[in-house]
């Protein structure tokens, strides 16, 4: 059996699909595994601002390590980095809403929503600058070894 490469286009679509699955997977699995310390960020005191804080800690490393992953490579759509953070969040809004009773006011929640939306953004934008420059340092390392090749060869 011979199979063929597949074509760039063909490994954009690929990537794009397998990393849309895995960023909707580890954002449904944080949220399922965390939604019981969630009664814990509307609290008025130090322990709500601490887990708010955390929540956003968390959801920016999450959307930081998927974006960078995804741009260090070739065959990549680069618009499709600032999506994966949305991708992260989705399923925890999808389900806060579904739930309805997860936060006693709508202030907490606009507040809960409003710190994992901008960790996601911050960690979206610091995960793009470090894939951009895992990127070059891939293609010069890459550029490095081919002239080598040559004056070996």
């Amino acid at each position: 059996m011979n199979f063929e490469q597949p074509d760039p286009f063909q490994q954009k679509l690929a990537r794009t699909f397998s990393y849309t699955t895995t960023a909707f997977l580890i954002g449904a699995t944080f949220y399922l595994f965390t939604s019981n310390l969630l009664v814990f960020t509307h609290r008025p005191d130090w322990l709500g601002t601490l887990m708010l804080l955390l929540y956003g800690l968390a959801y920016g490393n999450m959307t930081y390590l998927m974006t960078r992953r995804y741009l260090r490579r070739e065959f990549t759509f680069e618009p499709f980095s600032y999506i994966i953070g949305l991708i992260v969040i989705f399923p925890s809004i999808f389900l806060i809403r579904l739930k309805g009773d997860v936060f006693p006011t709508i202030q907490a929640e606009v507040i809960f929503l409003a710190v994992i939306i901008a960790g996601a953004a911050i960690g979206c934008w610091k995960g793009r600058q470090k894939g951009f420059l895992m990127f070059e340092e891939l293609q010069a390392k890459q550029q490095l070894e081919k002239q080598q090749a040559q004056q070996n060869g």
